[in-house]
């Protein structure tokens, strides 16, 4: 009975074995050939001479202690007290000075910049009757005009009444003409009849730039309408909104950096911090900072948005490089090229913190004593992505 039992566990092994090794292993849902590390993707070997064409020009990554800082977005505004809105000071037509004024024009002070016609205190319609009535009464003394000089040539009138008949004919013309004009004024088709009324001249109270005109020539004006406004675009401000809470940490009196959202190292300027309104978002729970830029290339205008470089107190250490060593890809990542070895360069990501003084500080990227490319980076991406030759 025993033997027979062991028997029976053999043949139970020996199946279950036979069934294992019939088993096939399942087939993989994919199958990649010549599998490559990302970092293969990104390396490109050059020969001599394509080095030497392409000037490519080498440095160590050095890690340092910078001034501590962060970058802020700011908006560009004229001086309080640097735009002007010039308005009419009275009704009237508003006339050309000779010159063609637009927006953008750069005006001095003193300036004659238009001629205000004064518009007539009474209404059309009471200067209708006015002129109707002028009308009339010239009418009437033309014949006046044409009798005494009949009756003077007939021996039949004195001189004197023929005379004094002309006189009032020429003050009853003068008198119509006005009345004419204030009609053509009142209907807004100013004329060189309309001319010889009141003018008020509009001077440039400032030197500067019109930055916008509300009022063309011939227009029909109210009191205190306005007509442009100038401003003037050097020195500018920018204002800098900030977190209140950081306001203690912001070092007193120190110099910001501002750059257009162009990029590029050779767009930074210098601003010195100033004492503006004290002004602030509560929803936002900031403040407001300003600082003045000279703007004599012209290079920003009112309403710009810039980003803004500010120094905090205390330094912090980090990773420079030269900002040319920095390139851009299409999604705007940060890239630098490392040169591991000899004609090798191999495009590794970096993290750009802030520009400063043409040194890019990244909070990640090459190891210090790395070497990258300075010069030549913009040509190796190019050649990389099929850009270059």
């Amino acid at each position: 009975m025993m033997k027979h039992s062991i028997f029976l566990l053999l043949f139970f092994v020996f199946l279950i074995g036979c069934k294992s090794k019939t088993e096939t292993k399942p087939v993989a849902p994919a199958k990649q050939s010549n599998p490559l590390k990302e970092g293969d993707l990104n390396t490109i070997t050059l020969t001599e001479k394509a080095v030497q064409r392409l000037g490519i020009q080498t440095t160590e990554v050095v890690e340092t202690s910078v001034s501590n800082s962060r970058l802020f977005s700011g908006e560009v505004m004229p001086i309080p007290g640097k735009m002007i809105t010039i308005t009419a000071p009275v009704a009237g037509t508003l006339m050309a000075s000779g010159r063609n004024i637009t927006a953008g024009s750069k005006v001095v002070r003193g300036q004659q910049l238009f001629r205000l016609l004064i518009m007539p205190s009474e209404n059309l319609i009471s200067a209708q009757e006015e002129l109707a009535q002028r009308q009339v009464q010239y009418a009437t003394t033309s014949e006046k005009v044409k009798r005494t000089t009949r009756m003077y040539e007939e021996k039949s009138g004195s001189l004197r009444a023929k005379q004094e008949a002309e006189a009032e004919l020429a003050a009853i013309n003068a008198q119509l003409r006005v009345a004419r004009g204030r009609v053509e004024l009142l209907r807004g088709n100013p004329s060189s009849a309309t001319s010889r009324l009141s003018t008020m001249n509009m001077e440039a109270p400032i030197s500067g730039t019109v930055l916008k005109l509300y009022s063309t020539p011939s227009q029909v004006l109210s009191a205190s309408a306005p007509i442009m406004d100038i401003v003037q675009l050097n020195p500018l401000w920018v204002r800098v909104p900030l977190y209140a809470g950081d306001e203690s940490r912001i070092e007193k009196g120190g110099t910001a950096t501002i750059q257009n959202l162009s990029g590029g190292s050779g767009n930074t300027i210098r601003a010195k911090a100033v004492t503006g309104p004290q002004t602030s978002d509560p929803l936002a729970t900031s403040i407001d900072l300003y600082y003045e830029i000279d703007n004599s290339k012209g290079e920003l205008r009112p309403g710009q948005k810039v980003s803004v470089t500010l120094p905090f107190s205390g330094t912090a250490s980090g990773i420079i490089i030269p900002f040319s060593a920095i390139v851009y890809d299409i999604q705007g990542s940060t890239w630098v090229y490392t040169n591991p070895s000899p004609n090798t360069y191999v495009r590794q990501r970096v993290e750009l913190q802030t520009v400063i003084d043409n040194k890019a500080v990244m909070t990640r990227g090459p190891k210090a004593g790395t070497k990258i490319v300075t010069v030549g980076a913009a040509e190796l991406f190019g050649t990389e992505f099929g850009g270059g030759k």
